[in-house]
């Protein structure tokens, strides 16, 4: 038998496995993650709708760098702060409604483009899943880290953002 022929079959083989995948869906590869404490606190901050931080113990959220410092929490001067309003609230949606709300209330441009730049380079998102460092100490980070993370996000964009 030929020396190549065995690792290119089975080259073969993974290749034909692979192409016939099913597509990564958000509600297999990160719902479970966007339920996680450290995105749902952001998220419904400024939601009444949720009884969020800033109609609680965080009324004066305009100040919230005298708290929230850059030394502490790694961004720079003006990044702390939360989606505005009930807007990205997703508290208590189900996967599909999830997904859909995301999608919808992206800015304008290119969704997969603009998705991927917040979910995998933006400050906040990155606080949440490396450091969430806080005035009363650090908080659990999401589980799984930074690489299944972008692992997870990659894979659902490139595969279309499918939303079931």
């Amino acid at each position: 038998m030929n020396p190549w022929l065995a690792p290119l079959l089975a080259l073969a083989v993974a290749a034909s496995a692979a192409a016939g995948a099913e597509p990564v869906k958000f509600s297999d590869a990160l719902y479970a993650k966007f339920q996680d404490a450290r995105c749902l606190q952001c998220h419904q901050f400024n939601s009444r709708r949720s009884n969020g931080r800033a109609w609680t113990s965080h009324r004066t959220r305009y100040l919230c760098e005298n708290c929230h410092k850059p030394a502490l929490t790694g961004l720079l001067g003006g990044e702390w702060m939360a989606p505005p309003g009930e807007k990205m609230d997703y508290t208590g949606y189900s996967a599909r409604e999830t997904c859909e709300l995301i999608k919808r209330n992206t800015p304008t441009g290119d969704k997969a483009e603009v998705l991927s730049h917040h979910l995998l380079t933006d400050s906040r998102v990155l606080w949440a899943i490396k450091s969430g460092m806080t005035p009363a100490g650090r908080r659990p980070t999401m589980p799984g880290g930074y690489d299944e993370w972008a692992r997870d996000v990659r894979a659902w964009v490139a595969d279309g953002m499918i939303c079931d």
